[in-house]
């Protein structure tokens, strides 16, 4: 058995890790954004299952919760971030390619935080960048997002170096998960 197997053989042990893991790893501040170094993500999570480990991870002290609206689990996540006040919470989504038209973007990110039970989020991503997308265009939906208010900070994820640059160029992106 490697070490962290062995580790979970003893429940206490791994809450003591878990617990110095959480004074030792803060946060990182990009473009003004403070965001939790360690954070959960929720893909492939659904339902009931979803709501108990976002809200078991709150309760050990995760602050930063990833999720998207493509998962389909928003709702299940917002469930569970009724348990913590939301400005002591780092929630991150991610609009689908399908939906970077300003248009569609607007709907989604409404739509998104409906699901959430909040009226904003600190980082909106660009999940995956579509087929042939008109950069500019993405970007200043983006952009309209945080404008707005909805979301603290914007950035991409799954972005080749040079979409990133090109990403780059037309505004101010966080970060490219």
């Amino acid at each position: 058995l490697c070490w962290f197997q062995r580790i979970a053989m003893y429940p206490l042990a791994l809450v003591l890790l878990v617990a110095a893991v959480f004074q030792t790893m803060d946060a990182i501040t990009t473009h003004g954004m403070h965001m939790p170094k360690l954070g959960l993500g929720t893909w492939k999570m659904k339902g009931a299952a979803c709501t108990a480990a976002v809200g078991h991870a709150l309760s050990i002290g995760y602050r930063h919760i990833d999720t998207a609206e493509m998962y389909g689990n928003e709702a299940e996540v917002g469930a569970a971030l009724g348990g913590v006040p939301r400005a002591d919470v780092h929630v991150t989504s991610k609009v689908w390619y399908e939906h970077l038209a300003p248009d569609a973007m607007d709907r989604a990110i409404d739509a998104t935080l409906a699901r959430l039970g909040t009226s904003y989020v600190d980082l909106y991503l660009i999940h995956w960048p579509a087929p042939g997308m008109d950069m500019a265009v993405a970007i200043g939906a983006l952009r309209a997002v945080q404008e707005s208010g909805r979301a603290r900070a914007i950035g991409v994820s799954n972005f080749t170096v040079a979409l990133l640059n090109e990403a780059c160029a037309l505004a101010l992106i966080a970060c490219n998960q």
